[in-house]
């Protein structure tokens, strides 16, 4: 389909969304990320009529895309700020600070910038269209928000209170300020967002360690394995040039005896062997356990409990690391019959092609089947019969019984599409 095929999808998706018609809104746009999952309008509408709908988990996750995308796109990340502001604040003060370098001071995201504590959530747009240069603020609805605890732990509030005299509330808050932005707590955090997938907010923390120290090799190195994890190859190749320069400003300044050098070396080689065995085994067991999540996940499904299952599976895919590709399948596909049975149609399909594009020769006639009944259920019909026509196609399950089924599914919806024609 060309662009301009897109552009007018995402144009009549607008106009449903205006007209108060979001379900409608969000098939289209869901429809144009099919199409093309790199284009932002689309992603970054679909954030927008998630939010009007109540279905903020989905939303994060579509202007989560939309940064993918776009890094430094500041209507993104002022309503990543203002959606994560609750339950993730850290996230959310590093999405303000990168909004406000690109749209200007505005006294919310300022706010959550510092970790204070909301009262409300204005969200940025005026335009479910994402405007290519355009940088502007932009409101659409008004979200109640609860209160932060923004306390540390008990045992670290001890221990400061043993090595600093507070002497006011405000002095106590400077000291938590810059625990929460110090070296230390920043890496730590970027850590363990790569460790749980979250690379996009792990390359932010790693951005924001670099523009006070920009020499240091360690932080170069973070940044060009995050980037490389959210699939910026070429901006993670420039960051490890970067570290051979630095590298070699080193060598220059620095004479290194080489039996020293032999030595640090061979200490390194060991950490790394160290660290890696240990990976391995938490790795394995994460698997394990994700295994466990999914297979009750399964069970709960069988027994139509489709809102059990969809939770199992959720939890099965956080624990899940991103090289269990089949799995991930596999989970990807659980999630979509869950919320087929849910009737959350627009949401399944969503799942069935996460599937799909993690390892397309995967794919089996199950799903296909699965998504063209999805499709044909928000009554998107000829959508539903090519889903109809591929499973046909493969021979990893269709019998005679399921050939039977996948053709007249087909007839049915053909014979809906001509209703539609009349009608239309």
């Amino acid at each position: 389909m060309s662009d301009f095929s897109i552009r007018e999808l995402l144009q009549d998706a607008e106009a449903n969304a205006n007209s108060g018609n979001y379900r409608k809104s969000v098939n289209l746009y869901k429809k144009a990320t099919e199409i093309d999952n790199n284009c932002t309008s689309a992603w970054y509408g679909l954030g927008v009529i998630h939010a009007k709908l109540g279905n903020f988990e989905y939303s994060v996750s579509s202007f989560e895309q939309a940064h993918r995308v776009n890094p430094d796109y500041g209507p993104t990340n002022a309503n990543l700020a203002l959606m994560l502001e609750q339950n993730d604040p850290e996230r959310a003060a590093n999405f303000a600070k990168m909004a406000i370098e690109s749209i200007g001071e505005n006294s919310e995201l300022l706010r959550i910038s510092k970790l204070n504590i909301p009262k409300e959530i204005p969200l940025f747009d005026n335009s479910y269209l994402y405007d290519e240069g355009v940088e502007e603020e932009k409101e659409i609805i008004t979200l109640p928000s609860k209160e932060i605890n923004t306390e540390i732990d008990a045992p670290l509030k001890e221990e400061k209170n043993h090595i600093v005299d507070m002497s006011s509330e405000a002095e106590g808050k400077n000291e938590i300020k810059d625990f929460v932005n110090s070296k230390t707590a920043r890496v730590s955090r970027a850590l363990k967002m790569s460790k749980r997938g979250d690379h996009a907010a792990a390359v932010n923390e790693w951005k924001e360690l670099l523009k006070k120290n920009n020499s240091d090799i360690d932080l170069w190195k973070g940044l060009a394995d995050s980037l490389s994890k959210a699939g910026y190859i070429e901006r993670a190749d420039q960051c490890l040039q970067r570290v051979q320069e630095l590298i070699e400003i080193e060598n220059d300044s620095v004479q290194i005896d080489e039996e020293e050098e032999l030595e640090n070396l061979v200490s390194a080689a060991k950490e790394v062997k160290a660290k890696v065995s240990i990976q391995e085994k938490n790795d394995e067991a994460s698997v394990n356990e994700s295994i466990e999540w999914y297979n009750k996940g399964l069970v709960l499904l069988g027994e139509s409990n489709a809102s059990g299952s969809l939770n199992c599976f959720n939890k099965a895919l956080s624990g899940t690391p991103d090289e269990e590709v089949e799995l991930r399948v596999r989970i990807h596909n659980g999630k979509g019959q869950s919320l087929y049975q849910l009737e959350e149609y627009a949401e399944s399909i969503q799942e069935y092609h996460a599937a799909v594009v993690l390892d397309p020769s995967a794919v089996t006639g199950r799903t296909l089947y699965n998504m063209g009944s999805s499709y044909a259920a928000i009554e998107l019909y000829a959508d539903a019969v090519k889903c109809f026509e591929q499973a046909k196609g493969r021979g990893n399950w269709v019998g005679d019984e399921d050939l039977k089924l996948c053709k007249a599914q087909i007839n049915r919806c053909k014979l809906l599409i001509k209703e539609q024609k009349k009608f239309s």
